[in-house]
């Protein structure tokens, strides 16, 4: 393009010794300002063209880095997300090949205090709402009354969530007082499990995976109220 300049330029400085004559009803002098002129918008033009192709060129590479940077931070995302995932899916994992076990060491503790058996649904489900304290407790849909509380940490007090106020939203995810109920989401002889836990955050991730920690401590507590009646026969 400079080299279009250049040459408009040159041609403009000897227009003079071109032209050397009257040329129809123009005489030398005007002549030589008319082709000056011509070349002068010419090369005005060429500009113009040339500013407008490199604006266009600026606002494509804008919009091509706006899009590499909306991708990026996608990607980002992406892999935070995965993450998470793969994290809480570890956490279930290990609940699931640990289970069996803890439930058989609980049985042995016979621990009147404490999660015994429970204890790896209450450490999965701390770790999964990043927090502290867990309660863990079975409501009797019939008679609407607690059946059972299975805690490991005193530090927060849970004695607010009592059967009305677990059973009060019909939905198997609620929130009360500051604290997240999660449900199973079926009962089991009347009886429905319940994660309560301190929200951390404004919404609640993965509520389908504590559903899952709520139907697994009410697993634990079929196995423990049928323990106690075969118990009982052989006494």
């Amino acid at each position: 393009m400079y080299w279009v300049y250049l040459s408009l330029f040159l041609i403009a400085v000897f227009i003079p010794e071109v032209v050397n004559r009257d040329v129809l009803f123009l005489g030398e002098e005007d002549v030589e300002a008319f082709l000056i002129l011509c070349f002068g918008m010419l090369g005005f033009m060429t500009y113009l063209a040339k500013e407008k192709a490199l604006l266009s060129s600026f606002r494509e590479r804008l919009r091509l880095q706006k899009r590499a940077n909306t991708i990026t931070r996608d990607l980002s995302d992406s892999y935070s997300y995965i993450g998470e995932i793969n994290r809480k899916l570890d956490i279930i994992k290990e609940l699931a090949f640990r289970l069996p076990k803890d439930t058989l060491e609980g049985f042995k503790r016979e621990e009147k205090r404490g999660a015994g058996m429970y204890r790896p649904v209450i450490v999965a489900a701390r770790l999964l709402a990043r927090t502290e304290t867990v309660s863990l407790r079975f409501v009797n849909l019939k008679e609407r009354k607690l059946e059972k509380v299975v805690e490991d940490d005193r530090r927060r007090n849970f004695s607010f969530f009592g059967a009305n106020t677990l059973l009060h939203s019909n939905k198997l995810s609620a929130e009360e007082n500051g604290c997240a109920m999660i449900r199973s989401p079926h009962d089991a002889g009347g009886i429905v499990a319940f994660v309560v836990f301190p929200k951390k955050v404004n919404h609640i991730e993965d509520v389908e995976i504590f559903k899952v920690l709520a139907s697994q401590a009410l697993f634990l507590y079929c196995v423990e109220e049928e323990r106690k009646k075969l118990l009982l026969v052989v006494e």
